[in-house]
């Protein structure tokens, strides 16, 4: 009896052992942590709507914090444009700033700035292009200027690799996310008050960052993202910009796309013509860009 309850007990020893190996090893199809990478291309977007800034230009003004309701439901559940959809997979809401972000110098800006709330979400779209959205709550606009600042690359001295200042964490390290910024990928920083939006987008089959392509069509559809940003401007008192439906829309210049180098001379991608695809004109149809397109 005795040699029964101690083989008994091995083996029930081994099965949990087995569990807690795929627990934790992540065999069992627990979420894949998500890569410490940037975009190819990276813009810096000021609002050009002045009340915008001006409504919501600090916390003092603007004290309600964000909640998961507002941000990823709604019409940020799907997101469309310009002939392209989107639709939402993950979604991360957290008053830990620092673990939307990797990079010393963006997690001390981001303190720096007073961030209270990181809202993360992923976009996938039937046009095989996918992208992350994140948004920061910061003190004011001056710590939204100075986030999106921190997240530039600076300029490489000669034969020295420049030093990385980091940049957002996607909320999933999923397929197709655990490919973001192998591939060609593009993103804007979009100051909106003391909010700073981050939006980056890369084609689905894009395997290298050499594979230059125009990514302003879906930067600007999922900028429609600050959706919840022009309903607080009417509940503030504010006006919402003309022509933009329930405050949906993007402000000219936003999704504008630039290759380094060119015309100047200098730099990679130097002697090849800019891209720059200003947001189509109303009622117009263009397609998404892909690769091979």
């Amino acid at each position: 009896m005795l040699t029964l309850l101690v083989g008994a007990l091995v083996v029930a020893l081994i099965a949990l052992g087995t569990v807690l190996f795929f627990q934790f090893s992540g065999d069992d199809g627990e979420e894949q942590a998500a890569q410490e990478t940037r975009p190819a291309l990276y813009k810096v977007q000021d609002s050009q709507d002045s009340n915008m800034n001006a409504v919501l230009s600090s916390r003092e003004q603007d004290t309600r914090p964000l909640n998961e309701g507002e941000l990823f439901e709604r019409h940020n559940s799907e997101i469309s444009g310009q002939s392209l959809g989107f639709t939402l997979r993950d979604s991360d809401l957290t008053e830990d700033c620092s673990a939307a972000v990797w990079g010393e110098q963006v997690e001390q800006a981001l303190a720096d700035a007073d961030c209270t709330q990181a809202g993360r979400a992923t976009y996938l779209s039937e046009d095989d292009v996918f992208g992350v959205v994140a948004v920061f709550n910061l003190a004011d606009i001056e710590g939204s200027r100075a986030v999106a600042e921190a997240m530039e690359l600076p300029e490489a001295e000669e034969g020295e690799e420049p030093a990385d200042p980091g940049f957002v964490l996607s909320p999933s390290g999923e397929d197709p996310l655990n490919r973001l910024g192998v591939g060609y990928s593009a993103a804007d920083a979009i100051i909106t008050g003391h909010y700073l939006v981050v939006v980056w987008v890369q084609p689905t089959d894009s395997e290298s960052v050499d594979e230059r392509v125009s990514l302003v069509t879906p930067l600007v559809t999922l900028a429609n993202f600050r959706n919840p940003f022009f309903r607080r401007i009417g509940e503030l008192g504010g006006d919402a910009p003309a022509g933009t439906e329930e405050g949906t829309g993007t402000e000219e210049g936003t999704g504008t796309e630039e290759v380094p180098g060119a015309g100047d001379g200098t730099g990679e991608g130097a002697g090849q013509e800019t891209v720059e695809d200003p947001p189509p004109a109303e009622g117009a149809v263009e397609a998404p860009a892909v690769p091979g397109e």
